[in-house]
């Protein structure tokens, strides 16, 4: 277990500094831009008002792209790497206990692509990233709470799912089981989200009194592109982090799944 938890912080690390790499390089010139918006857009209104509110940074965008990015993505990835480490121990210990034979490598890679949807990708479809500018200060924690409420569910029947798909194989084979399984997660997530609240919350364009506009809404190109760069490079994590893991596990011990960690 030990053997394994090392394998999974150290896979965490890369695939942190990994994503970092991305994020920095890709979606800090967004982020710049979008903060560019919602300065300009707070002045507009303050000179539409005739309120004034000055506000400074407690920390420059230097040292929050950096610094606060870079710290907040790899201690991300190590607590992602450890709770993907005790995943793959008690995934495996179950296919074990099932005698399902697998390569560690395939389940690796298989449980990184499983994280991905269940973790990342699910919640992602029903609350996507905002960039700065993007929402009411007002609907922060229902948001929040839509957030980890989709989260969670996701991943609890993920795990039904294995379980269900595990129990099937030796009736009605593995390929039959794991799309019957895959098929009732997809059905009960979608029942489940679309439960869940929506927010719109993208700023429109800002008029007068008189209806003209003075200020554009919040570029569209700039919302999607943020969007787009940030579920790559959550993929891009998942995606280190299954092969990293897969190859530290490959490395110090056997091609097949070790009995002796149960």
């Amino acid at each position: 277990m030990n053997k394994i938890v090392g394998c999974g912080l150290a896979s965490g690390l890369i695939a942190g500094l990994a994503t970092f790499a991305y994020t920095r390089w890709q979606i800090a010139p967004l982020v710049d831009q979008a903060v560019g918006f919602e300065e300009a857009r707070s002045h507009a209104e303050q000179t539409l008002t005739g309120e004034h509110a000055h506000e400074h940074e407690v920390f420059t965008r230097v040292v929050q792209e950096n610094v606060g990015a870079g710290t907040g993505i790899v201690a991300y990835g190590l607590i992602v790497g450890a709770l993907f480490a005790v995943a793959f121990w008690m995934l495996t210990t179950f296919l074990a206990r099932h005698r399902i034979a697998a390569d560690p490598r395939w389940v690796s890679m298989t449980l990184a692509a499983a994280g991905f949807v269940a973790v990342t990708l699910v919640p992602f479809m029903v609350f996507p990233a905002n960039p700065p500018g993007v929402g009411h200060e007002d609907s922060a924690g229902a948001r929040t709470a839509g957030y980890l409420a989709a989260l969670v569910a996701s991943v609890l029947l993920a795990a039904v799912a294995t379980v269900v798909a595990a129990r099937l194989i030796p009736r009605i084979g593995r390929w039959s089981s794991v799309m019957l399984a895959g098929w009732g997660y997809v059905l009960a997530v979608c029942l489940i989200t679309a439960a869940l609240p929506r927010f719109d919350e993208v700023p429109t364009p800002l008029v007068d009194t008189s209806g003209a506009v003075v200020f554009p809404g919040f570029p569209a190109a700039l919302l999607a592109d943020f969007r787009a760069d940030s579920l790559t490079a959550a993929a891009l994590m998942w995606v280190v982090l299954g092969t990293a893991f897969s190859m530290l596990l490959h490395r110090t011990s056997d091609r097949k799944v070790a009995y002796a960690d149960r």
